[in-house]
């Protein structure tokens, strides 16, 4: 599948909106560059062309074979890749240099210095998947759909606590929304992965995408069962995406408050 979905963001005002390529193929592809495009060759198909301004991430498997320029390129116009196994978990990315740092980072750096900070921040994880759920649940009594308290309360303790909720969107939706959270971290001045005290990684890009991929599935129910894993599928994603973006906003001012907050209690 490649395909460009849909997307919000645009490098100037005024200009078209940038969007995600998706490269996820069961077939080799080979990925090069040409001035200021991406040139897409498979076999028995024609050369494709990808404009570098008006991609927002990339998301590709083993699948795709990238040229060095073509790699340069995307980190050159500040394109994120996200690199998938064949059970759609991101493995692992190539992001570009964050030329300025958000001051949310020296807040970051001050909170995991604290010896105790991974129990700290599973306590603040717990209490946005509980804000995750209770959002939900307010959306669906809107829409005449809300779950009975009895529901609610056993989807509580499967989810805040345990982090267990019904996956009904299929497989892809996990990676995808790893890289929609690579790209918003990034476009913050912020880095997917930090180190803490002892060498314990706080792995935010992995966290925050949990929390997204709950939302969804939520969010979503059944509709997407019957979606063939195509470009059919990523739309749905992107259309959902779209009315959620604001919601990592608010999981990073939530952290914003809650780093603020735990490095007052420094001993």
């Amino acid at each position: 599948m490649a395909a460009a979905a849909p997307n919000r963001f645009a490098a100037t005002r005024g200009a078209l909106p940038r969007k995600p390529l998706y490269l996820a193929t069961r077939n080799a592809m080979r990925i090069d560059a040409d001035g200021n495009h991406l040139i897409l060759r498979r076999a028995g198909a024609p050369v494709e062309r990808f404009p570098l301004a008006r991609v927002d991430r990339i998301v590709c498997n083993r699948h795709a074979d990238w040229s060095g320029a073509a790699l340069a390129a995307c980190l050159a116009h500040g394109i994120p890749l996200i690199w998938l196994d064949g059970k759609s978990e991101a493995v692992g990315s190539a992001l570009p240099r964050v030329a300025v740092a958000s001051p949310m980072t020296a807040s970051l750096e001050s909170y995991l210095e604290l010896p105790d900070w991974t129990v700290r921040f599973d306590n603040w994880i717990r209490r946005r998947r509980l804000e995750t759920l209770t959002a939900w649940a307010l959306r669906s009594a809107r829409e005449d759909r809300a779950p009975d308290a009895e529901a609610f309360q056993q989807m509580k303790r499967a989810y805040v606590y345990n982090g267990e909720f019904p996956e009904v969107f299929a497989a892809e939706g996990r990676g995808w929304c790893h890289a929609l959270v690579v790209r918003h971290l990034h476009l913050q001045g912020l880095q997917a992965r930090y180190w803490g005290y002892d060498g314990q990684p706080l792995e935010l890009a992995d966290q925050l995408a949990n929390l997204l991929w709950a939302e969804l599935n939520l969010d979503c129910g059944s509709l997407p069962a019957g979606a063939p894993a195509d470009r059919t599928l990523m739309l749905i994603f992107e259309t959902w995406a779209r009315r959620r973006e604001e919601r990592l906003s608010a999981h990073l001012a939530d952290l914003k408050r809650h780093l603020a907050r735990e490095n007052e209690t420094w001993p």
